[in-house]
């Protein structure tokens, strides 16, 4: 069975929520849990950011930009947009006469929201740049020690185009703590067979589980994997029926925003089926709705006739544009399957749609007022919304402004 195809239900008066599940090595599917509520699944982000300096860079593109204008503004914060890093470097004991593909690893490295808080001639070669960021770091897991012999090169986010290369970069490889995954309760839980024996004879390590999130309908709408199922308490439910509370010792790595709970609440409802119902979210609600209309098995499913129109009304952030342009393809709750990396300069071109078709964007120019500033492309050059229509282009649509 395929679990995001699924329709979930249980025999109760409360509407199911969660659905807790784990899947074997023979593909058997254990269902641990069916589940009212959730509480501590929407959890403010600890800040992690962490400064690093890139030693010996020669950037190129925009991050050449970027470090041209914070030498102008004389220690003013630059934002860099996105940034990752590929660190390739040889493998030990590694045979010479062997596949060079067995002879390197590489490490890949992303710097999430990223600011550029100094830049300066490099202490090692003066016709390159030091220059010192801010950022979210997000990488390897495990972080061994940093690799001698190592190339350093830059990209434009990940899977985004060259921006150049570096000697090294400190304070990558130091001892980082693993982000804290705060508890979790499971209210008005009814337990599977095997949680019950669980219940019963408590292992040490918890079971690796996936939380599905079903909708009013009982179609999944959201999952968060790789949740270790380790209960620490459990209680009678206050919503009866022989139902149970359990308190997790941790729950998803990575959970969404309390901001963004109305959006949860509205799709919980089932998909939109009214035109704009994004709109009424501000720009970290907006991704999060993008976010649920590509996890839709039918989101992509383009409308017939070969003209669609987008509502550009309320397209005043990127978010806001992958909404309308979802919905403009494939209706309310729609997406467009389509590589935006491409915009960052992934060789892939972009991907061709089903059938080619004519977009028409009224009123685009609140687009292009809203995001005039706005440029992810690796060059630095090109408005965001111009990117955009040189895409959709490249794919085959064509568009009409209005």
């Amino acid at each position: 069975m395929v679990v995001e195809e699924a329709v979930w239900t249980w025999e109760r008066s409360l509407p199911l929520k969660y659905v807790l599940v784990s899947e074997e090595w023979d593909g058997e599917l254990i269902v641990w849990a069916r589940c009212a509520e959730v509480d501590g699944l929407f959890v403010e982000s600890a800040p992690r950011r962490e400064r690093v300096t890139l030693v010996g860079c020669a950037p190129t593109g925009r991050l050449l930009k970027a470090a041209v204008r914070a030498r102008h503004l004389c220690g003013e914060p630059v934002d860099l947009g996105a940034l990752g890093l590929i660190v390739d470097f040889p493998v030990p004991g590694a045979d010479p006469d062997g596949d060079p593909y067995d002879a390197y690893n590489d490490d890949h490295w992303e710097l999430l929201s990223p600011v550029l808080v100094d830049c300066g001639p490099s202490s090692i070669d003066t016709s390159l740049f030091d220059l010192v960021i801010e950022g979210e770091v997000d990488g390897p897991v495990w972080r061994r020690g940093e690799p001698a012999d190592a190339k350093w090169r830059l990209f434009n986010g990940a899977g985004g185009g060259r921006l150049g290369e570096c000697r090294r970069v400190e304070g990558l490889y130091g001892k980082r703590p693993f982000p804290a995954s705060p508890p979790m309760r499971l209210i008005g839980c009814e337990p599977g067979e095997r949680l019950l024996r669980r219940l019963v004879n408590p292992p040490g390590d918890g079971d690796p589980v996936t939380l599905l999130a079903v909708d009013r309908t009982g179609r999944v709408m959201r999952h968060q994997e790789h949740m270790p199922l380790q209960v620490v308490a459990s209680r009678p439910s206050a919503l009866g029926g022989a139902l149970v509370d359990l308190w997790l010792a941790k729950g998803p790595a990575v959970r969404p925003v309390p901001t963004v709970r109305q959006v949860w609440d509205a799709w919980f409802e089932g998909p939109p089926t009214e035109p704009g119902a994004w709109s009424a979210f501000a720009s970290e609600g907006r991704a999060e709705w993008a976010t649920f209309t590509a996890a839709r098995q039918d989101a992509g499913r383009a409308l017939p006739g070969p003209v669609r129109h987008l509502d550009g009304r309320h397209v005043t952030d990127v978010p806001g544009l992958m909404c309308a342009i979802g919905e403009a393809v494939a209706g309310p709750g729609g997406h467009y399957p389509q590589c935006w990396l491409t915009l960052r300069g992934c060789p892939c071109g972009g991907d061709l749609p089903p059938a080619p078709f004519t977009l028409v964007w009224h009123d685009a120019e609140v687009a292009q007022r809203a995001l005039a500033a706005v440029s992810v492309d690796t060059a630095g050059e090109v408005p965001y919304v111009d990117d955009v229509l040189q895409l959709l282009a490249r794919v085959g649509t064509s568009v009409e402004l209005r």
